[in-house]
C-alpha cells in the first residue's frame, strides 16, 4: 500500500489537502472518504478504513474539510451544505485526475453529507455510512448549552478534540434550514449503513430512521462493541471488510488483470514498497516481500516462503489424494500437517504429521505420495529465462 498526499480545490476554491491510499496492483476502483465533524483525514475512522480497502483493490481519497486539518479556510464560515459541495468538489477533482468515484463513504457527519451529496456525483455505484446522524443539526446538540452564546454574540468558541473552533450563527442556521427528508428518499444508489449498538455520540436510532426512509437495495449491519469514533483497536479495520466485501457486488472493476492460468506466474512490484511484489496465478495475487534482515519490510510471504509453502502444498495434497485411494476416512485426515523449513542454501526439512491409527502399509503409501509431488520433480527442473528489452530478446537455459 501507498499513501499519498494531494492538494484539490473546495467548492469556493480553497485548497483542501488530500490523501489517497493506493493499493499495492492498479485499483480495482477509486472512493472518497469524508471525514467526521471537525475531525480530520487523520482520524482514526478516515485513515484506518481508507488504508484497509486497499486489500479489495479500492484507491480512497480522503481529505480535511476547508478550515480543518491541512485544508485552507475558516471552519467559522463553512456549513454543511458547504461540505455537502466539497465533496462533490473532491469528486470531480478524482475523475479529472485519476478516476470517477464509485464509492462514497463518510463517518458521522461526513455519512450525512454523503448521502446528501451522493445522488449528484453520477459516477457512484455504492455509498455507506459509519456512524451518521439521521438529521445532521445532531452534531452541535452537545453544545445545545451554549446555543444562547450564539444568539447574542454570533458565535460560541467550543473546544472538540483539544482544539478550539468557532460555531457560527451561520452553521446553525444552514443545519436549522437542512431537511434529510428531502433528500434520503430521492437517494438511488445502493446504500450500506453501520453502526454501533453502544454509539452514545450518534444513538442507533439514528440508523435506523436512515434505513426507514431511505430505498432499497440498503444493509444495516450492526458494529458491536465499537466506540463512535472507531478508536477501538480493529473496529476500524472491521468496518473497512464489510465495506469492502459488500461493495464487490456493485462495483465495476476498472484494471482487470490479464488472466492467468495455473501453469503460469507474473509478478509486477507493489506500490509504495522497497521490494514488494504482487504475484499472479491462476487468476489469484498474492503479495511477497523480502524480509527485514533482507532488504525488506516483511510484509508478505519471502520468495522461498513461497517455494516452502508449494512444496507443503503440494505434499499435503498428494496425501490427501493418495488417502482418498486408500478410502481412509476425511475426519481421521484433519489431524495432518506438512511443515517444510529452509536449512540453507539447498536443504529443506519436509516434515509430515500423520494421524494415529494408521497400518504400516498406509503410512508407507501416504510418505511415498508426499515425497513425489510436482514440485519436488520441480526442484530439479530446467529454467529457460527469456528477456525482452527495447532492441532485442535473449533467451538463456540454465540446469538447476
Amino acid at each position: 500500500m501507498q499513501s499519498v498526499n494531494v492538494t484539490l480545490p473546495s467548492s469556493t476554491g480553497t485548497t483542501m489537502a488530500g490523501t489517497i491510499d493506493f493499493p499495492d496492483s492498479p485499483p480495482q476502483a477509486y472512493a472518497i472518504f469524508a471525514h467526521c465533524f471537525a475531525g480530520s483525514r487523520h482520524t482514526p475512522g478516515a485513515a484506518r478504513v481508507s488504508k484497509q480497502l486497499t486489500n479489495f483493490g479500492i484507491a480512497t481519497l480522503r481529505f480535511d474539510f476547508p478550515g480543518l486539518g491541512q485544508s485552507e479556510g475558516d471552519f467559522a464560515q463553512t456549513c454543511f451544505s458547504q461540505n455537502v459541495a466539497d465533496i462533490q468538489a473532491a469528486a470531480e477533482w478524482l475523475a479529472q485526475n485519476y478516476s470517477a468515484p464509485q464509492l462514497l463513504m463518510g463517518h458521522s457527519l461526513g455519512g450525512a453529507a454523503s448521502l446528501a451529496a451522493a445522488n449528484d456525483i453520477h459516477s457512484l455505484k455504492a455509498v455507506a455510512t459509519i456512524g451518521a446522524p439521521f438529521d445532521p443539526a445532531h452534531s452541535v446538540l452537545h453544545y445545545a448549552d451554549k446555543i444562547s452564546e450564539v444568539d447574542a454574540n454570533g458565535q460560541v468558541e467550543v473546544t472538540l478534540g483539544g482544539r478550539e473552533l468557532t460555531i457560527s450563527r451561520y452553521f446553525l442556521e444552514d443545519l436549522a434550514e437542512t431537511n434529510p427528508e428531502a433528500y434520503l428518499p430521492r437517494l438511488r444508489k445502493p446504500l450500506m449503513l453501520l453502526h454501533s449498538p453502544l454509539d452514545h455520540t450518534v444513538g442507533i436510532d439514528n440508523a435506523q430512521n436512515i434505513f426507514l426512509t431511505t430505498r432499497y437495495p440498503k444493509s444495516l449491519v450492526a458494529l458491536d462493541k465499537t466506540d463512535h469514533l472507531l478508536t477501538k483497536q480493529g473496529s476500524a479495520a472491521r468496518a473497512a471488510d464489510l465495506i469492502g466485501a459488500w461493495s464487490e457486488q456493485f462495483i465495476v472493476p476498472e484494471n482487470v488483470p490479464a488472466p492467468v492460468d495455473a501453469s503460469t506466474a507474473t509478478a509486477i512490484p507493489a506500490v509504495g514498497t522497497r521490494m514488494g511484489v504482487v504475484v499472479r496465478s491462476n487468476d489469484h495475487s498474492v503479495t511477497a516481500d523480502r524480509s527485514k534482515k533482507a532488504g525488506g519490510k516483511g510484509q508478505g510471504f519471502t520468495a522461498e516462503g513461497l517455494l516452502m509453502s508449494a512444496l507443503a502444498a503440494d505434499s499435503t495434497q498428494a496425501i490427501k489424494a493418495a488417502a482418498k485411494e486408500l478410502k481412509l476416512d476425511d475426519t481421521l485426515m484433519a489431524a495432518l500437517s506438512v511443515t517444510v523449513t529452509h536449512h540453507g542454501e539447498s536443504a529443506f526439512e519436509r516434515s509430515i504429521a500423520l494421524p494415529a491409527g494408521l497400518t504400516d502399509k498406509q503410512r508407507d503409501a501416504l510418505v511415498a505420495a508426499a515425497t513425489a509431488t510436482t514440485v519436488d520433480g520441480l526442484l530439479n527442473a530446467t529454467i529457460t529465462t527469456t528477456t525482452t528489452t527495447a532492441s532485442a530478446t535473449v533467451t538463456a537455459t540454465e540446469a538447476q
